[in-house]
């Protein structure tokens, strides 16, 4: 197997147990490891309901190269523990905590993923949480 073939295998197995995912630097190949991931570019976002294969990650990347090659931009995939739909989009990761909720929210994305913690975090409006 290729490296690619490894790195994609390995981005499904992770989208394959509730609330897995990845947050890849699509420049490097590199699995980001520290801040906070924020869903940005909604045009982008694609939801599955269907485990995801390989064809759907090199379908999505062609997809959204243009916006994959954004200074800043990282390939996001999450799968959400409540419902099983699997979410892919382009995502930016910043340091802040504060910050990625207030990006998530003017989104109106279902969450954020706190990379020191591993795991998601559902983002609140107003009196309820997203769903």
């Amino acid at each position: 197997m290729t490296g690619l073939t490894v790195k994609l295998l390995a981005m499904i197995d992770a989208l394959s147990v509730p609330d897995g995912g990845f947050s890849v630097d699509p420049v490097t190949g590199a699995d980001v490891r520290s801040g906070y991931a924020a869903a940005v570019h909604t045009e982008c976002e694609r939801v599955l309901d269907h485990p995801v294969a390989v064809g759907d990650l090199i379908a999505y990347v062609a997809r959204y190269a243009d916006v994959l090659t954004l200074p800043g931009s990282v390939l996001g995939g999450w799968r959400d523990p409540e419902t099983g739909k699997v979410y892919l989009d382009v995502s930016v990761v910043v340091s802040d905590y504060s910050i990625a909720v207030a990006l998530a929210r003017e989104a109106g994305q279902l969450a954020i993923f706190d990379f020191a913690a591993m795991e998601s975090v559902r983002i609140e409006y107003g009196a309820r949480v997203a769903a």
